[in-house]
């Protein structure tokens, strides 16, 4: 009872479990268990799954073949997942998900199957372990044989058995022992004898005196078992890194568990999904909404600049309105492209892609250059336009005053909006002293000054004339604004002693009016925030970086590990050309028929002998050790070209880092620019004709303000990709750099600026 026990109770798979968890207890975010509230969870939550549903030709064969003995057929009701997850979902009050990079990845690492399977992984390589430590214990053993018999000629049969029980195992320098006892019991039916065979007991100890004599040859499995579960712990923490960098940037640079050969870095590209993609263009949508916006405005203003004889030719109408058109095609094809990225997000996530969910934009709530309650008031405002200028839709005063009135009333949103324009005026007055001293950085760079680019291109006049300008134009747009209020009070006002046509035309020329203050304050919240954005920094020398990486990276201390185990592997390939000489020490120790179980040393004995194999005919080890050789300088080659990788790798962040830190200032030039062309065009359409002169506008006033709008589009764009990429390669590189740090929950440590640099007092030394 004593071995039977013994033996059930390591076949057990809850064993199993709890010495994988005793192994792995400390790994961060393990546990090979799916969670029940995971979209993974199996339904019938039973220990060995139930059948599916099988194709129904598939299960024919099956049935032909087998017969009754076939499988039962899963029915249709069996399901393969449970719609339980759904209720644990993070819902917003309108029932769709709410999704932020730490929602995304709470939810990656719940239902993924891919990151599920990485855990599974790791739990196969614990279950490795545990049955090569089991392998070199002391193991009990118990056999038993019986049987009866009878012979021709003979009234009796006879049953015989044979008990055998012992433990076996290895120690000391690779000796190999079995320790054993046996006994025979006979008994013949017919003629009631009962023969006691006796017992033997038994020790024998075979020790290797050449080749395999050393605990590291025969320990060697349990050893290589052992560090590749510290690798693989390893991987799977590098992979949960990976995995988070995958849902933010859309790239997973983890290569995974299970990697026997050392793997290089994956390789760079500059292109950015994943959350921070879905970001830029849902950003990106917001600026083609402002610009569509503005397009409806200038439109607005040439149609009213056609009515009063200002512009000779419709050409120039026609051309703002295919613009919209264009704008507005523009917009439906990029929020259309913008629901399948999404939906191959939710399918990265391990969620289905008809889940609603909701992208929580206030990561890059900053490059929100316009403002989306003017842009509102804006469309409000063209409506209001149009229907003052159509005297089908208003052919009274009393409807003409109310498009006045309807208009006085967005007095307070305008001046809240007014409000935000100082607020983001503020942030860049704090921004101020970080923008003067990342201009004074790029000055120093000696690579741009080799260029000619550097002095003339960073002015802290030119910035500070920008943070002036933008001075005065909050003080004038107050005023602005305070002028105009009192007029459209004015028309209200009289508007019961004015002819309709009068009323018309002050109605319509003030709304035009507006629409333009509108345009204008639009731009100059633009320029405010525009300015105040800055970056992290990110400085990296490559001689330290590549020693910090050496120092901190998980998948580089696995790729020593990995080369060692080459070695190794080599070496005891070398151990096994060597001859076979053991040494083998038996003794027995035996009982009497009579006295079983009553050993007794005359009937026992002991014995030593050398057993010796030359390796005359070792062909097979000898092309066994040739090859791990050559395995083995492939495994150094490996080594040398993921350092090679590395080093290339972190010089390339180095010239990335640097490109788009000046790419983020002539990018911020190019969107200043571009406003200034916008207020330029604006002003060329609201200005009032000079006496004497020609009234008309220019043959190619609309094209100009269309053609602005549209670089002022492109630029915002620029800019912001930019600065998303430059925010996936802070991430990447804190990864590549092994310093990379994760919540509980899996999200990163952002560490801020990050300055993989030679210590100035370690220079000072030098």
């Amino acid at each position: 009872m004593f071995f039977l026990q013994g033996c059930r109770s390591r076949i057990e798979p809850a064993d199993a479990d709890r010495e994988a968890r005793e192994l792995l207890g400390l790994v961060p975010g393990f546990d090979w268990k799916v969670d029940p509230g995971s979209r993974l969870a199996d339904p019938s939550n039973a220990a060995f799954p139930l059948p599916p549903r099988d194709d129904p030709d598939s299960r024919r064969i099956t049935v032909m073949i087998q017969e009754k003995d076939a499988y039962d057929d899963g029915n249709e009701s069996r399901l393969l997942a449970s719609e339980k997850w759904r209720a644990q979902l993070p819902l917003l009050e309108n029932g769709k998900v709410g999704l932020e990079i730490e929602t995304a990845m709470r939810l990656g690492l719940l239902h993924s199957p891919e990151f599920q399977a990485q855990k599974e992984q790791l739990y196969l390589s614990a279950l490795d372990v545990t049955y090569e430590r089991f392998r070199l214990e002391p193991k009990p053993f118990l056999g038993f044989s019986g049987g009866a018999s009878s012979k021709e000629g003979t009234p009796s049969n006879t049953l015989e058995s044979t008990t055998r029980a012992g433990f076996g195992g290895m120690a000391g320098q690779g000796a190999d022992w079995v320790a054993s006892l046996a006994s025979r019991l006979s008994i013949e039916l017919g003629g009631g004898s009962v023969d006691v065979g006796g017992s033997l007991a038994g020790l024998t100890i075979t020790q290797p005196l050449l080749r395999g004599a050393s605990k590291r040859f025969y320990r060697e499995r349990l050893t290589l078992a052992e560090r590749r579960l510290l690798s693989d712990a390893r991987s799977m923490e590098q992979f949960r890194q990976g995995f988070y960098l995958g849902l933010a940037t859309g790239r997973n640079p983890a290569v995974g568990l299970g990697q026997s050969e050392i793997a290089a870095s994956s390789a760079r590209t500059s292109s950015v999904s994943g959350f921070l993609g879905l970001l830029q263009e849902a950003q990106k949508i917001r600026n083609q909404e402002a610009n569509v916006a503005k397009l409806k405005d200038s439109l607005s203003q040439l149609e009213a600049a056609f009515e009063a004889g200002r512009i000779g030719n419709r050409l120039q109408v026609d051309q703002a309105r295919q613009a919209l058109y264009g704008g507005q095609s523009s917009l439906l094809a990029s929020k259309a492209a913008f629901d399948g990225r999404l939906d191959q997000f939710k399918i990265s996530m391990g969620l289905p892609p008809d889940l609603e969910v909701e992208v929580n934009e206030e990561y890059v709530e900053q490059f929100r250059l316009t403002d989306v309650d003017l842009v509102e008031m804006q469309d409000a405002l063209n409506l209001k336009l149009r229907l003052a200028r159509d005297p089908d839709k208003t052919p009274s005063s009393p409807s003409l005053l109310a498009l006045a009135l309807e208009t006085l009333a967005m007095r307070p949103r305008v001046e809240r909006s007014l409000a935000g324009f100082k607020s983001d005026h503020g942030a860049l007055s704090t921004a101020l002293p970080v923008r003067l001293k990342w201009y004074w950085r790029l000055r120093e760079r000696p690579d741009l000054r080799e260029i000619g680019m550097g002095a003339d291109a960073f002015r802290d006049e030119d910035l500070n004339r920008v943070v002036a300008e933008l001075n005065a134009t909050s003080e004038r747009m107050e005023e602005q604004f305070s002028v105009y209020w009192e007029s459209l009070d004015d028309i209200v006002a009289s508007a019961q002693a004015d002819p309709l046509d009068r009323i018309r035309g002050r109605v319509s020329t003030s709304l035009n009016e507006l629409t333009g203050l509108f345009l204008e304050l639009s731009l100059a919240k633009a320029s405010a925030r525009l300015e105040s954005i800055v970056m992290k920094e990110v400085r990296v020398e490559t001689e330290y970086a590549l020693r910090m990486a050496s120092e901190k990276r998980l998948d580089w201390m696995n790729a020593r590990a990995t080369l060692v185990d080459a070695w190794r592997q080599a070496d005891l390939a070398r151990d096994d050309l060597r001859t076979d000489l053991d040494l083998v020490l038996s003794g027995e120790l035996g009982s009497s028929a009579l006295g079983s179980g009553n050993f007794r040393p005359a009937e026992g004995g002991a014995s030593v002998w050398l057993e010796l194999d030359t390796p005359l005919s070792k062909v097979l080890e000898r092309n066994r050790y040739q090859a791990s050789l050559i395995f083995y300088q492939q495994a150094r080659r490996q080594y040398l070209a993921f350092e090679d990788e590395v080093l290339s790798s972190l010089r390339n962040f180095s010239r990335v880092a640097k490109l788009n830190q000046l790419n983020f200032e002539l990018s911020r030039a190019a969107v200043r620019g571009a406003i200034a062309q916008v207020d330029l065009a604006r002003l060329r359409l609201s200005e009032p004709p000079q006496v004497g002169r020609n009234g008309q506008f220019g043959a190619t006033t609309a094209r100009d303000l269309v053609n602005a709008l549209n670089d002022l589009l492109d630029a915002s764009n620029s800019f912001l990709q930019v600065w998303v990429g430059y925010e996936a390669m802070r991430m990447r590189l804190d990864y590549e750099l092994g310093s990379m740090k994760l919540t509980e929950n899996g999200t990163w440590v952002d560490p801020g600026p990050i300055l993989a640099k030679t210590p100035s007092r370690w220079k000072n030394k030098n």
